[in-house]
């Protein structure tokens, strides 16, 4: 009885020092395809939707990100992620339109198009994505053209990224 004890006392405080130690991930997926035929970027986004709540709720904004046709929360994300998210040519900000977004349990994908970009550009990428939400942020950029794969690290430290398309 007493070693049954023991070995329970034992798992409990294993438990507790284990779970003391865990902290939550902080990371967003952006997949920027080149479609060459097309002269555009396509990028999708991934990002939990309870960091973009709570980013909104630090700026006492209440938005609906579940609702599929809200018009103020498309609005919202979409002047948030001009905001943080942004690619330059040839140090010219360019413009980008948010397409759309869907919900796929806990994770918002955004869908982002930007025109007239072709394989002899080169582009500057920055992605300052909850940066302010989270020091411990991560952005994940994985770039995909006809020519190169390659993928990127980003977080409070290195904001910007060239990308040569070639």
């Amino acid at each position: 009885m007493k070693s049954q004890i023991k070995k329970s006392l034992l798992l409990v405080l294993f438990s507790i020092f284990i779970f003391s130690f865990t902290h939550k991930f902080y990371v967003s997926v952006f997949v920027i395809e080149h479609n060459e035929t097309n002269k555009t970027l396509e990028i999708t986004t991934q990002v939990f939707i309870d960091d973009m709540e709570m980013l909104f709720r630090n700026k006492n904004i209440e938005i609906d990100i579940y609702s599929k046709s809200d018009i103020i929360s498309d609005s919202l994300i979409e002047d948030y992620f001009k905001s943080v998210f942004k690619i330059k040519k040839n140090a010219e900000i360019l413009e980008y339109e948010l397409l759309g977004k869907e919900l796929f349990d806990d994770i918002l994908n955004c869908y982002i198009e930007v025109k007239d970009i072709y394989l002899e550009d080169s582009l500057i990428i920055q992605n300052k994505l909850l940066i302010d939400l989270y020091d411990s942020q991560k952005n994940i950029i994985h770039f995909r053209s006809q020519n190169k794969n390659k993928s990127f690290l980003m977080n409070y430290k290195k904001t910007e990224i060239q990308l040569n398309l070639k």
